[in-house]
């Protein structure tokens, strides 16, 4: 059978992907990678350990002979740099985007190129550290100079993968034009600064999102994508299902709200409120609002499975108690902290779980406030309209407890959990197949 493999690199989970031509998934593994650490002894994806379990992954597949790929693609994280010399070889970590930027090196970026707020607005990215991945570059060029200069590419995460396997060095716009501070939006053009400290040297040329190449990989045929970035492609393939005005809340490690229908410029509150534009394939922008959903709602999981002592391995088929939420969301008391979300009507203490006299109310109430903070990103998102339909899919699609808690806080929109498992895999392969 003749068919398209994705590979989605999540920052938490990585999944291989086999799709038919008509897009229907056929096969799917998916592993947890051991983290690394960068120089500094802080924590980072293995970029050695994703290639070997990708090149594993398809060597089995051809080998196996039951599918025959003539496409592949990758959809990953974005904000991340592999940055390669002449020869390819990888010349350092694969940085975590919640690293830190030394505060001395921050700094001097800002006194170069002026007032933090412009340049958030003018690049419509969030002023985040690492998580503005151009400022990755400037770290390596100021405090590893050395290195900088061996650098012969930088290439965005998405686009390596690719260039793994075609030795095709490319840049992408869905790549560039998520929170990266890269972009000038308004100019649709790189930002004064990349100029000026000499990036551009390092990025290969800008190629279409829906590019390819054909490689041979033991002696199979293969047209391999460019790569794109996980939540730009999550939304491409509701870009093609409705002409009807939608909203997606597409979720993982991050949750981001999707508005393709924005009329409004960015605001200077809205990136305050961690609200940017994305990139798309064609190059419009679309609003988006974020939450570090995933990521926060796993810390507390454990860490009041842990409490109770709760086996969390069959908590998905575990019964919905529908009463007990109910009681929850007529109560306007927050018991929960999560620090990465920056919530000003979250508890200043760590919880206290003793208030819990089960896992099950402790485990609702949390679901039920992260639920809450998700509304508020959600109205951000919607500027104030009431959207008839939205759309989710990822992780938290399969999560009853957050898709009713959504429900009873949106009465007038209807909640469609997608039927595709992972968008950000369908929108890839056909990014690369075509549709």
């Amino acid at each position: 059978m003749m068919s398209i493999l994705i590979f989605d690199v999540g920052k938490t989970n990585k999944k291989a992907i086999l799709y038919d031509y008509s897009y229907k998934e056929i096969w799917q593994t998916s592993t947890v990678l051991p983290e690394g650490n960068d120089e500094d002894g802080f924590p980072c994806d293995d970029i050695h350990a994703i290639l070997a379990w990708m090149k594993n992954v398809l060597s089995n597949l051809i080998s196996d002979g039951t599918y025959q790929i003539t496409h592949l693609n990758f959809s990953a994280y974005g904000a991340s740099y592999v940055h390669i010399d002449e020869a390819g070889n990888i010349l350092t970590p694969l940085y975590n985007y919640t690293k830190p930027i030394p505060s001395d090196i921050r700094a001097s970026f800002y006194e170069k190129y002026g007032d933090e707020k412009k340049l958030a607005l003018e690049t419509a990215s969030p002023s985040l550290d690492f998580l503005n991945s151009g400022l990755q570059l400037y770290y390596i060029k100021y405090k590893y100079p050395s290195v900088f200069e061996r650098i012969k590419w930088s290439l965005h995460l998405p686009q390596f993968l690719s260039y793994y396997f075609t030795k095709w060095p490319v840049s992408e716009l869905t790549s560039i034009g998520c929170h990266t501070a890269l972009w000038n939006f308004s100019k649709n053009e790189y930002h004064s600064w990349v100029y000026e400290e000499g990036m551009t040297e390092k990025f290969p040329p800008l190629t279409p999102t829906a590019a390819c190449s054909e490689t041979t990989i033991s002696g199979k045929l293969i047209n391999i994508g460019v790569g794109i970035h996980d939540s730009s492609a999550a939304l491409y393939p509701f870009s093609l299902l409705t002409d009807e005005p939608y909203l997606l809340l597409s979720t993982g490690t991050w949750s981001i709200v999707f508005n393709p229908y924005s009329t409004q410029p960015l605001t200077a509150e809205e990136l305050e409120n961690d609200c940017l534009l994305f990139l798309q394939p064609n190059g419009n922008p679309v609003k988006a609002a974020r939450l570090f959903l995933g990521y926060s709602y796993q810390q507390k999981l454990e860490e009041i499975g842990k409490y109770f002592k709760h086996d969390l391995k069959n908590l998905s088929k575990e019964p919905f108690d529908n009463p007990l939420l109910d009681t929850i969301s007529t109560s306007t008391q927050r018991y929960f902290s999560f620090p990465l979300l920056n919530m000003e009507e979250m508890p200043a203490s760590a919880t206290d779980l003793s208030l819990f006299t089960t896992f099950e109310s402790a485990y609702y109430q949390m679901i039920w406030e992260l639920s809450t903070y998700q509304i508020k990103a959600i109205k951000i998102a919607t500027e104030g309209k009431v959207f008839q339909r939205m759309y989710i899919d990822g992780g938290f699609s399969k999560n009853n407890i957050f898709i009713q808690s959504l429900k009873i806080q949106l009465p007038a929109t209807e909640i469609i959990v997608s039927e595709f498992s992972s968008g950000a895999s369908l929108g890839a392969a056909m990014q690369v197949k075509g549709h």
